[in-house]
């Protein structure tokens, strides 16, 4: 490649000049700091050719022709319109063919040789003119040709001029008729002032329209000239209304936005629009929370109680809308977690993230989706709003637990999440459009609608048809971000060529989202919704503290285990094999249906107890099919009264299974103690070769001192409690 002296060459947003060429090693330097210089080969100037931001412009720094582009306004007779092209390109013409003739001596730059020659430079061109005009096509008999007027000897010589002046640059042939008319103001200082501050009014909430504002200018400037009158001074003269309209379309486009509509709208409207988060490639890489409030009223009443009210009472009946958080992941677009309240708050979000970092099948298999919810792991950045959802320290530091890298964007910046920004605006007119009741973006779009008096949806009926459209419709549906390709698909691919970070498991996932209690610590271990966990750990605590509260974190999902800190560790508790992966609701549930079945009895039988777990299958299954978005967790005063009415405890042995293999047979095995005796109760066996059942009865003790609250206090020692057996046969 062969630079000139005056070329510009572009590298990287730097420019250089050609300094020379020494067998086949090119040297540039720096426009900005000549003493700045490179040297290339050639090898290495086909990388930079090819290289992106690189560009080279011939004789850029030529004086001549950078005084053709001075004149022309432009940098290339492209940039013109196409009649100045047409007309800059025929002079050159022009030029060239007078100044080839007078190189050869045919003709003179006097006016007599002009005169003589132009008919025939004209006859010449003129032949040029109909083939270029024609456009390639035949000619045919009949069809249009423009003549143009040759120009005169003095035109002729200073076209010529121009050109040579220009470095032979067409461009020197443009002519100034754009810079030809009056530009003087026409309006003095103060009327163009008048003007200005009456256009500006265009840009305000009212919005008035141009004649209104005409019309207040014009009776403002004769008052102002009534004043002017009196004391001698120079009238006014009123700007017409087409001269405003001209003032006010000349107002920026932002500036008349802002001010009807506001400044967040206005830059939320002209702001850039880029690529995006070109870098997120991976599933989970970046997922990003926000939450909003869903434009429709539903009805706080359980699903089906609806068609058994009367008017009166469907009249009466609370309507009130949701705030939905969300999850979603850049790199697929899919949601990986939702979550239902009745007002933003921390609780909301912290379900969100859990939901996120969850196995999320089960909220399908609840609705019934045809397409599997199985989009799960561990992100890796989480990004929300500086909201005080999830602004928090608690949010913050489960993130932190988990892994994730949190992060919060600017306030009034929603384009900073614009992808979940964009789904929740996709469900608002794609999936709340459907349903009755709907409250719209603001009152216009609303109108007369009676958003309150239409609204028949229940909570329970919105949540589960907000999750089957997620799974089955939009996961399922061609997205625009994605080029065309279904978030579901991408997850698939993106999640087969990256893998994804897994999920935490059962004992992160109840140090970081378990619930906080401090139960009493006695012999039985620790009691948790009159469960009993017991360790080698309790025990030896036990024997050095006796009776103090322990702090424990138990997962309301999976009663299998709980943590229980001792020392300034936290040491993991096993329940009992049948509680694994057993959920406090159900649990609940099955307690409540044991109290109805034993009524009567105060002892419970290994044969009992199993029948009742076993059915926790069946209580599981029911519990599932209720499951949604909008479960609200337990809270601790729940929880404390759950613990306060579950006085009866089922005593549940880490070792029981071991034990049963070791120890003989005993008409006592499968009995299990109720009502939290402790471990120095002695159980002797029973010779009654007939019993058939053993059911422990325990007397019911003297009401304790409560404990105190204070964790380090030791609460008084309990006696032991007396127990008697009565044989069943």
């Amino acid at each position: 490649m062969r630079y000139g002296p005056h070329d510009q060459i572009v590298i990287d947003r730097v420019e250089y000049t050609c300094v020379g060429v020494v067998r086949g090693l090119t040297t540039i330097a720096r426009v900005d700091n000549p003493n700045v210089t490179q040297t290339l080969s050639r090898d290495d100037l086909t990388v930079v050719r090819h290289s992106r931001g690189y560009s080279h412009t011939r004789d850029f720094y030529n004086p001549e022709a950078a005084r053709a582009r001075k004149h022309a306004g432009v940098a290339y007779v492209t940039d013109l319109p196409d009649e100045e092209q047409k007309e800059i390109l025929w002079k050159e013409r022009w030029c060239l063919t007078v100044l080839r003739k007078k190189e050869a001596g045919e003709i003179s730059f006097t006016d007599d040789s002009l005169l003589i020659a132009i008919p025939q430079i004209a006859q010449e061109i003129g032949k040029l003119e109909k083939i270029i005009g024609r456009g390639g096509k035949r000619k045919r008999a009949g069809r249009k040709t423009v003549v143009v007027d040759s120009p005169g000897p003095k035109a002729l010589r200073e076209w010529c001029a121009a050109l040579i002046a220009g470095g032979m640059n067409p461009l020197s042939l443009r002519n100034q008729l754009r810079k030809s008319g009056n530009h003087d103001p026409r309006l003095e200082p103060e009327e163009y002032a008048f003007l200005v501050r009456f256009a500006r009014q265009v840009a305000t909430p009212e919005v008035p329209t141009a004649a209104l504002i005409w019309r207040r200018m014009s009776a403002e400037i004769n008052e102002e000239n009534k004043r002017r009158k009196a004391a001698g001074r120079r009238l006014l003269k009123v700007p017409s209304e087409k001269r405003l309209r001209e003032e006010i379309d000349a107002i920026p486009a932002y500036d008349k936005m802002a001010g009807q509509e506001g400044t967040d709208i206005a830059r939320n409207y002209f702001r850039a629009v880029t690529t995006g988060l070109s870098d997120v490639v991976r599933p989970l890489q970046r997922v990003e929370f926000d939450e909003w409030e869903v434009h429709l009223h539903v009805l706080a009443i359980l699903t089906g109680v609806w068609d058994t009210w009367s008017d009166a009472q469907k009249e009466a009946a609370e309507k009130i809308r949701l705030v939905l958080c969300i999850a979603l992941d850049v790199a697929t677009k899919c949601v990986v977690g939702m979550s239902v309240a009745r007002t933003a708050c921390p609780e909301n979000a912290v379900r969100c993230l859990e939901m996120a970092v969850s196995d999320k099948q089960p909220y399908a298999d609840a609705v019934g989706a045809l397409t599997p919810f199985d989009i799960c792991g561990t992100m890796e950045t989480a990004v929300a709003d500086a909201g005080s959802s999830f602004a928090n320290y608690d949010f913050h530091a489960k993130t932190v637990d988990l892994g994730i890298k949190f992060t919060t964007t600017v306030a009034g910046l929603p384009w900073l999440r614009g992808n979940v920004e964009r789904v929740l605006r996709s469900t608002d007119d794609k999936f709340v459009g459907l349903f009755a009741g709907r409250t719209f973006g603001n009152v216009v779009e609303k109108g007369e609608y009676d958003s309150e008096g239409n609204a028949c949806l229940t909570i329970d009926e919105f949540v589960e048809a907000l999750v089957r459209y997620k799974v089955d419709h939009y996961h399922n549906s061609p997205h625009e971000g994605l080029g065309g390709e279904t978030p579901r698909s991408a997850w698939l691919r993106l999640s087969a060529e990256f893998g994804v970070d897994p999920p935490p498991d059962d004992n992160l996932r109840r140090v970081v989202f378990g619930q906080r209690l401090s139960p009493m610590l006695g012999a039985h271990g620790l009691r948790i919704l009159g469960i009993d966990y017991q360790s080698a750990e309790l025990n030896e605590l036990f024997k050095q503290a006796d009776h103090i509260r322990v702090e424990s974190r138990v997962d309301l999902r999976n009663l299998g285990a709980v943590s229980a800190k001792i020392g300034d560790e936290w040491v993991t508790i096993d329940g009992a094999p049948e509680l694994f992966r057993v959920t406090a609701e159900d649990w609940i549930a099955v307690w409540d249906e044991l109290q109805a079945r034993n009524a009567v009895v105060n002892a419970i039988t290994r044969e009992i107890l199993d029948d009742t777990i076993t059915h926790l299958v069946e209580v599981g299954r029911i519990a599932r099919k209720r499951r949604n978005i909008a479960e609200e967790p337990k809270d601790a005063e729940t929880l404390a009264y759950h613990q306060k009415r579950m006085n009866i405890g089922v005593k549940f042995a880490r070792d029981r299974i071991a034990a049963e293999a070791t120890e003989p047979v005993s008409l006592l095995d499968g009995a299990l103690l109720v009502g939290g005796a402790t471990s120095g109760d002695g159980v002797a066996p029973v010779d009654e070769p007939e019993a058939k059942s053993i059911h422990a009865v325990e007397k019911a003790p003297k009401r304790a001192q409560r404990a105190p609250t204070n964790g380090a206090e030791k609460a008084p020692a309990k006696k032991g409690r007396k127990v008697r057996y009565k044989i069943e046969e």
